[in-house]
């Protein structure tokens, strides 16, 4: 006699497989656009820069909070990012002890090169898939951007 599953745990083995399946591809995914993107930037590092573009200006315990590091390694980050001209520091206009971290125009400059190389780059991948392969890709964009949401917290 062969063992039966249940409805139930077949749903739960399809979900782990499409969990397991969804980080993989995702996990990829972003390291080859990691690699491509010619940054010569650590994630913590862009992922900083791009939390000061949207967020900005910050203070420096602010983004160490939002990016969930510890103030004195923000502080390696910052510091790097001001040596190489991409941020800058400017002084609170509410503390006057205190100084915000904003984005120069380096940093803008590197941001907007990065985006036009990983989009081209992505656009030339799209071009080798079939209509059925673009149609099942665009339904998949607000089913992604939802799960998104979700593992935000605001979905």
């Amino acid at each position: 006699m062969g063992v039966s599953h249940s409805v139930s745990e077949q749903h739960n083995e399809i979900e782990l497989r499409e969990a397991v399946e969804l980080r993989v591809v995702v996990t990829r995914l972003y390291r080859i656009l990691r690699a491509k993107s010619a940054a010569k930037l650590t994630a913590s590092q862009v992922s900083a820069l791009v939390r000061i573009e949207e967020e900005g200006p910050l203070r420096l315990t602010t983004l160490a909070e939002r990016e969930g590091i510890a103030a004195p390694t923000m502080s390696k980050v910052v510091d790097l990012l001001c040596d190489e001209g991409l941020i800058e520091r400017i002084p609170d206009p509410t503390d006057g002890r205190a100084n915000l971290i904003q984005l120069d125009e380096g940093g803008q400059a590197l941001l907007r090169d990065v985006r036009e190389r990983l989009t081209r780059l992505m656009r030339e991948a799209l071009e080798h898939l079939s209509g059925e392969e673009h149609t099942t890709l665009a339904a998949a964009i607000p089913v992604l951007q939802h799960v998104i949401e979700i593992m935000r917290g605001d979905g």
